[in-house]
């Protein structure tokens, strides 16, 4: 489904990430955890071109692009193409401020899919329903909770079918008593199949969802395996010290 292959970015002197090599298979759920500064959530905007990286290559089901390509109008529709077939929730929750949440979750189906109004409501009521937000589709996101507008998000996200849904730390902005929502839609679509990429440092959420977990420091893989090996007996020094520190906190 999703083959990251030799995947390098520097900003400037900073290497942020090092020939990293990701395989993730259809409806594999795969939690990335590690520090700040590690390149977790680098390596999801190089997947999607948000940002480009140096070297390496990008497939996506069908879609295919090497890193450092020449600028042209067939490698941009390729991008285009990869984008379109891959969800994104970010930290923040990015929703159009002067549209209502049913708007913000029709946009990309008028804008992008060119589908007509009447179905393009039809879909974004349906999965508004999905999330818990039947009853808010007329609610501008300032009267939308943290929570309730990261479902929104979420809600956006799958009105274009994705083959893949990535998210950075989608909880990180939320208080406490609002996680549980957000992160109880994103179980549900695990349960349903979802191919997930979860950038996270809820460790409940990983123990439970994840079918793969991946520790990232200094922009390489360090360690990865199912979350009982990872969670339980973590073969590296530094993935040991990372779980400790988390735990703490917990």
């Amino acid at each position: 489904m999703i083959t990251l292959k030799g995947i390098s970015k520097s900003f400037g002197l900073n290497r942020v990430l090092d020939q990293i090599n990701l395989n993730v298979n259809k409806s594999e759920v795969v939690v990335i955890l590690g520090p700040s500064g590690s390149g977790k959530s680098t390596l999801l905007r190089c997947a999607t071109f948000l940002e480009e990286p140096d070297e390496g290559m990008i497939r996506m089901g069908d879609y295919e692009i090497q890193a450092g390509g020449k600028t042209t109008k067939q490698r941009k529709d390729q991008i285009r193409l990869l984008r379109q077939h891959t969800g994104f929730v970010f930290q923040q929750f990015n929703l159009f401020p002067h549209k209502t949440a049913l708007q913000n979750v029709m946009e990309g189906l008028i804008t992008i899919k060119k589908m007509p109004l009447v179905e393009a409501k039809r879909l974004a009521e349906g999965l508004l329903e999905k999330v818990g937000l039947a009853e808010k589709g007329d609610h501008y996101p300032s009267r939308l909770s943290g929570g309730q507008q990261q479902r929104v998000g979420i809600a956006r996200a799958l009105a274009m079918e994705p083959l893949v849904m990535l998210y950075d730390e989608p909880t990180s902005a939320l208080d406490p008593e609002l996680v549980r929502e957000v992160l109880t839609v994103m179980k549900d679509l695990a349960r349903e199949g979802m191919t997930m990429v979860v950038v996270t440092h809820e460790m409940g959420f990983a123990r439970e969802v994840a079918d793969r977990v991946i520790f990232m420091d200094g922009g390489k893989i360090i360690e990865q395996g199912k979350p009982e090996e990872i969670f339980t007996m973590p073969k590296e020094e530094r993935t040991r010290k990372f779980l400790s520190i988390i735990e703490k906190k917990e």
